[in-house]
């Protein structure tokens, strides 16, 4: 678990770079927001997240068949992973900001599209 990175992914410099190229300006792990958003627009209070398929649970039904070991461990984590996320999304929601999660694919397979609705949540 010491390999696993908090910053810098793949998916979040891929879509860091999109974002820099579309000239939006943001700041990286916003430590002054619940959650630490991994991209956060300040002057328009969009915070974005980058969520890989295996910690956020992406299609969580169908994937815990896929966990043959530790079972109990893993859904354990996985599944207060995925509380978490909807906890932090209130709260930013209560405290004013927009909150933008993409998965992994949606980032690898057209980031341009990431981007165009990051854009249509500033307007």
């Amino acid at each position: 678990m010491r390999a696993v990175r908090n910053k810098d992914s793949k998916i979040e410099i891929k879509m860091g770079k999109a974002l820099w190229a579309a000239n939006l300006r943001y700041r990286k792990q916003y430590e002054k927001l619940p959650g630490r958003p991994d991209f956060v627009l300040v002057n328009h209070k969009i915070a974005i997240f980058c969520d890989s398929h295996f910690w956020h649970g992406y299609n969580w039904k169908e994937r815990k068949k896929d966990h043959k070991t530790n079972r109990q461990f893993w859904f354990k984590k996985i599944e207060r992973n995925i509380q978490r996320d909807k906890e932090i999304n209130d709260s930013l929601l209560q405290m004013g900001w927009k909150v933008i999660r993409f998965w992994e694919h949606e980032i690898k397979e057209n980031v341009e599209i990431c981007v165009k609705r990051v854009k249509e949540e500033i307007k």
